[in-house]
């Protein structure tokens, strides 16, 4: 999969290291920053640093609070990691993948809305994740925009 089909970002939500021109937070973004009223912190978790690089772009931009981890190992070992108010984790991932890292969770008693992210989306995924209790799936590529929304909906569901 190339790296520009992954999500699509329009001019206003800019890719790191894109030639698309640079948004400034604005003034209602600043002021929440320096209440501590950012949503999240939003843990994304994915073995592509393009992805979770891209990502957490536009959740920034959006202003949320987030955490990148380069694979399931590395966020299930995190000591912070129960902080989470929403997991965006990538199903496909070498050593642990992404349903077998919510399901370990759940086996620790914590329970972070979660988003699935996959390129291979089959049946027996959709079954598991919606046994675990996954709050949505989306299929690669995805709009910006709809992960935006759906992580808010779900924070803001949680509080």
């Amino acid at each position: 999969m190339s790296a520009g089909n992954l999500i699509h970002l329009s001019a206003a939500q800019p890719i790191a290291g894109s030639n698309a021109p640079q948004t400034t937070m604005t003034a209602v973004q600043v002021k929440k920053a320096e209440d501590g009223d950012v949503p999240g912190p939003v843990c994304i978790v994915d073995d592509d640093e393009w992805v979770t690089d891209s990502i957490a772009t536009l959740l920034e931009l959006h202003g949320f609070s987030v955490r990148s981890f380069p694979s399931a190992t590395h966020f299930l070992g995190d000591p912070r990691r129960d902080e989470t108010q929403c997991l965006v984790i990538d199903q496909h991932m070498p050593g642990i993948e992404g349903l077998d890292a919510v399901a370990a969770l759940h086996r620790d008693a914590f329970f972070p809305p979660t988003i699935l992210i996959t390129g291979r989306l089959d049946a027996a995924i959709s079954r598991r994740a919606d046994q675990l209790g996954v709050a949505a799936i989306l299929e690669k590529p995805f709009p910006a925009a709809r992960l935006v929304t759906l992580i808010r909906s779900l924070i803001e569901g949680r509080a």
